[in-house]
């Protein structure tokens, strides 16, 4: 891998892409199954996941940071037993008793973390490894030592950072392989074109989370008093200004909320074909609005293929 990484990092970032979750490179991310949006219950969310591997569904993202580790032991249960599923976790982000985030990226933390999402993912291997957020007190060396440590006893696959500038990107050694970057990239944040570029040059993918605006782009409203969003004055701000749907018809609809989830994740994959976009779904009825193989893909990809998606965030 290093070898095709170093004649054409660009194409192996796409290559990534494409394997880490299929042509259409589009994965599930799943912390709104545990909490951040309001509650869920298991059997919804054990539904959920069910209904994602049954529209071919399979790149599921997840971290210890998710629920306090209840969304790995949630994956855990459900996707056990299943080598089809490629499930991405990270390390160095944690809250603790009174719900503050604190970063940790000490070696070892890093392998205690580890550890723990094994144990709870049920799995002898993590198939992505994120470093969460960075952490300024333990240098990025002694993480790669980590890391490397880590895929040398098969504990890990590949290693990737969540959370970074295009800077960053590049800053970390070009002796550590990275297989992946994930930050938040949607119409509601406009284009992130150096922290894509950067990503590629380092032959990574671009995993894109809230690629639906944390429902912005959908239409979707918090309506529980838990949900994180009561709390996000962008979000207040946006609904304020009548600009919840980008401009998309029929919002409140089913077919008006098919729509608008497909222009946007088109438009999140149309910004590189490193890209792989991880929406997440709180019900089976979310992932048939997203995922819905006669309806949303054959259209959004081909919305995509014959550029039609505008490279700005107009709307």
């Amino acid at each position: 891998m290093m070898d095709l990484e170093q004649i054409d990092p660009a194409r192996t970032a796409e290559h990534r892409a494409i394997g880490l979750a299929g042509e259409r490179r589009i994965g599930l991310g799943c912390m709104a199954l545990t909490g951040i949006y309001g509650s869920v219950s298991r059997e919804q969310a054990i539904a959920t996941i069910i209904a994602a591997l049954d529209h071919g569904v399979t790149l599921f993202d997840t971290a210890p940071l998710y629920g306090n580790g209840a969304n790995e032991t949630l994956l855990g249960d459900v996707l056990r037993g299943r080598p089809d599923a490629t499930i991405v976790t990270k390390f160095g982000l944690y809250a603790d008793a009174g719900g503050s985030l604190h970063r940790n990226s000490r070696p070892e933390m890093i392998r205690q973390s580890v550890e723990a999402s094994l144990t709870r993912l049920r799995r002898d291997r993590i198939d992505l490894l994120l470093q969460h957020r960075a952490d300024p007190e333990t240098p990025d060396d002694d993480v790669q030592g980590c890391i490397e440590d880590l895929i040398s006893a098969g504990k890990v696959v590949e290693f990737g950072i969540s959370g970074v500038s295009a800077e960053q990107i590049a800053r970390w050694p070009m002796s550590c392989a990275l297989g992946a970057v994930q930050n938040e990239l949607s119409l509601a944040t406009g284009p992130k074109i150096e922290e894509i570029a950067a990503a590629a040059t380092r032959g990574a993918c671009f995993m894109a989370f809230s690629p639906l605006g944390r429902g912005i782009l959908t239409g979707s409203k918090p309506s529980q008093p838990d949900d994180l969003r009561t709390s996000m004055a962008a979000f207040a701000q946006i609904f304020a200004s009548g600009r919840a749907h980008g401009g998309s018809p029929n919002p409140g609809t089913k077919a008006g909320e098919q729509a608008s989830a497909s222009r946007a994740l088109a438009w999140v994959l149309a910004q590189g074909a490193n890209v792989v976009a991880i929406p997440g779904c709180r019900s089976p009825g979310h992932v048939s609005a997203i995922f819905n193989d006669a309806n949303g893909f054959p259209a959004l990809h081909a919305t995509v293929s014959q550029g039609k998606i505008a490279q700005d965030a107009s709307g």
